[in-house]
């Protein structure tokens, strides 16, 4: 076969590929806002009573996860807000005034997910504290974003939808199982996912995507990641009997400026628009997950809004989870996870 031959034929699968991706991401789109159409938000039985307890949640400076921020604060719960500095920052404390929340009562911390030496510093500035962490909200994600590598040589969107929050869950286990020991209920920890996941798939042997690169696609890895993540954490604080819970959640399809660098999505959105839910209730599902005492026997599940759900996860080969686990291991160098 000639070079040209051989291009031409590279070029045309990329193309069918492509077409399939899109196809299959508009079908699940659809497929999406109809359930979402139908669903509602399941309300806490009983009051929100954290006092004096601490949350972290990454991000948290913007949208859902700023709604969810004010949840944490109005429980009661001292909460420590995790994004980067500059705008992010800034961005907070101007969301916080405008919400008439004085700004003590958050506590900031410098933190980067796409930077795995940031993610150690702001575990580091937490645990010297020696302040037990009864719940860590994995919040914070990038979306839809053209190729590009961290400082580390990471595919962006995986280092921080995947790898930063299972760095910095590794680095606090020894906190929240501390505070798991000593309060109410279990320690939790809450990974906010995403339907999307059901359009991933898993190259172990090329994370980085370097051989084939679709921003919808890598986006979607990053949460399938995340959801097997979920489980097998479940598994493994189950096995050593700690005193904390994990849960992933897909919050539903949001009214959101996620899109707004997506033609085709804000179109769609202008018509379709009023079917999704908006931030301030979809925080309300996170803050379910998170504080519901019907959840502390649905650890390691996956909620689809407050319902549990059957997990992209469950198409998947059983071994890919300890994979996955093994692979996430070797790049972030941790001999075992919780130990530090």
């Amino acid at each position: 076969m000639s070079l040209n031959l051989r291009v031409t034929m590279d070029a045309f699968r990329s193309f069918v590929y492509e077409l399939y991706i899109m196809v299959k991401f508009i079908y699940l789109s659809a497929k999406q806002l109809f359930q979402e159409a139908c669903r509602t938000v399941k309300p806490l039985n009983d009051p929100m009573n954290r006092r004096e307890e601490y949350a972290i949640i990454t991000g948290g400076n913007r949208g859902l996860g700023f709604y969810t921020l004010l949840g944490l604060q109005a429980s009661g719960m001292k909460v420590i807000a995790g994004c980067r500095d500059g705008r992010s920052k800034q961005q907070l404390f101007e969301n916080l005034e405008e919400a008439g929340i004085p700004a003590d009562s958050v506590e900031w911390i410098n933190l980067d997910l796409s930077s795995l030496n940031s993610v150690r510093n702001f575990a580091k500035v937490v645990t010297d504290r020696n302040i037990p962490i009864s719940l860590l909200i994995n919040n914070a994600a990038v979306m839809f974003t053209p190729y590009g590598l961290t400082t580390d040589g990471l595919e962006q969107q995986f280092a921080v939808n995947y790898l930063g929050h299972f760095l910095l869950t590794h680095l606090l286990l020894p906190r929240l199982i501390e505070a798991g020991k000593h309060h109410r209920y279990a320690s939790r920890i809450v990974n906010v996912a995403s339907d999307a996941s059901y359009l991933g798939y898993l190259e172990l042997n090329d994370l980085n995507a370097k051989s084939f690169y679709n921003r919808f696609v890598a986006y979607s890895q990053s949460k399938l990641a995340q959801v097997l993540f979920n489980e097998m954490l479940h598994d493994r604080l189950t096995q050593n009997n700690y005193p904390v819970k994990c849960y992933a959640i897909h919050p539903g399809v949001i009214q959101s400026n996620w899109y707004a660098n997506e033609r085709f999505l804000k179109i769609g959105l202008r018509i379709v628009g009023f079917l999704l839910k908006r931030e301030p209730v979809a925080a309300q599902r996170v803050l379910y997950t998170a504080f519901s005492p019907e959840l502390e026997n649905s650890s390691g599940c996956y909620f689809s809004g407050c319902k549990i759900t059957i997990p992209a996860t469950g198409s998947l080969c059983p071994s890919m989870r300890l994979k996955l686990w093994d692979a996430t291991h070797k790049l972030l160098d941790i001999k075992e996870f919780g130990k530090v």
